[in-house]
């Protein structure tokens, strides 16, 4: 560790910081959510940034930029969550801003896996900056973890080119989406919908499938419990080759992408810019995202009533043996009015609301 970087107690506080304000920022949109800290020699906050969005400054350059105090030339240390990028896109590259800034150390929680944005770390050295990963020099390593959390989803959704994809299934204790007679609303109750109504605002896409769509004509709006539409709305997308009537809702809408292969609809969301999605039923769909493993994250909502029979919320997945089962972890359990809400993960961290 270089003589003039802060302790390792001061870099771990000021990753925590810039991991705090990270939160501040969009988790929808495209961009990941990052946050930096400014820290002086002996390891005092000067200041902080985050980034607010596609074409806003990035994290580093907003810190620099609410950076009020003369240090002249004190070595100072930028602490961020995700390597600075160093390319030009909507803005200039952070690297230059770090650079130019008269920055000595920079520490990093999580790589940057964008090929078009990553190396900033190599480049910053290669100029003479003390650059390096915080897995490096000894930050606490519980603080490290939450670091790489707050932009785990965009990695991972930008390592392999399509978004992290939540499933939502409502059902009956017995496993029913819908009666013998078809009826499906409402399965759940209303606090449930208004739960689920949250989460749709926290994405980037809605997904349907066609037979969803033709049978209950919705909206794959996000919505308060009198109607009115929440503040941040996601892409509606259906599915499917069916047709859908020209009186339908989504109608005009909605794109619909006419085709059954759901991977290469996530990639073409993904190209878009979109890293949440979520996958609103029905139960084909969804059947046919946890055959392709294409779920990341699964939502469950169980309503305390049976019916003994009727249409399943998950349909056969393939699976003969206990052994070939799909298994997922257990992330949350909520209680809404009677209703049960599970959340379960494959891999990565969570994305609820709080």
């Amino acid at each position: 560790m270089a003589l003039s970087m802060p302790t390792k107690a001061a870099l771990t506080h000021g990753l925590a910081a810039a991991s705090k304000a990270a939160l501040q920022g969009p988790r929808t949109g495209g961009n990941p959510q990052v946050g930096c800290a400014i820290l002086s020699p002996a390891g005092r906050i000067l200041s902080m940034g985050y980034h607010r969005g596609a074409g806003s400054a990035h994290a580093e350059v907003d810190a620099l930029a609410n950076l009020k105090e003369d240090t002249g030339s004190a070595p100072l240390t930028a602490v961020v969550t995700l390597e600075p990028c160093n390319h030009s896109g909507k803005t200039p590259p952070c690297t230059r801003a770090l650079i130019e800034a008269g920055i000595k150390n920079v520490i990093w929680a999580a790589d940057d896996p964008n090929p078009k944005a990553a190396g900033g770390g190599e480049y910053l050295s290669s100029q003479g900056i003390n650059a390096m990963p915080a897995s490096e020099v000894g930050i606490d390593e519980d603080v490290l973890a939450k670091a790489q959390e707050v932009s785990a989803h965009w990695v991972l959704a930008t390592r392999r080119g399509r978004p992290w994809t939540i499933a939502k299934v409502a059902q009956t204790l017995d496993g029913y989406c819908a009666a013998k007679d078809g009826s499906s609303q409402w399965i759940t109750n209303r606090l449930s919908r208004a739960y689920a109504h949250r989460i749709r605002s926290s994405v980037d896409v809605i997904i349907a499938g066609t037979g969803t769509v033709l049978a209950d004509n919705p909206q794959l709006s996000a919505r308060l419990a009198d109607g009115r539409e929440l503040p941040q709305q996601s892409r509606p997308l259906v599915v499917g080759k069916r047709e859908i009537p020209a009186d339908f809702y989504l109608t005009g809408k909605a794109e619909q992408a006419r085709t059954h292969d759901l991977k290469a609809v996530l990639e073409s969301c993904y190209q878009r810019g979109e890293i949440f999605a979520l996958l609103e039923g029905g139960p084909t769909l969804v059947t046919a995202a946890l055959k392709a493993g294409l779920v990341d994250e699964l939502h469950v909502y169980l309503a305390p009533r049976l019916l003994g029979e009727g249409r399943k919320g998950i349909g056969d997945l393939g699976i003969n043996a206990l052994t070939s089962s799909l298994d997922f972890q257990l992330q949350q359990v909520k209680e809404l009015g009677g209703d049960v809400f599970l959340a379960l993960e494959k891999e990565g961290a969570s994305c609820l609301p709080d």
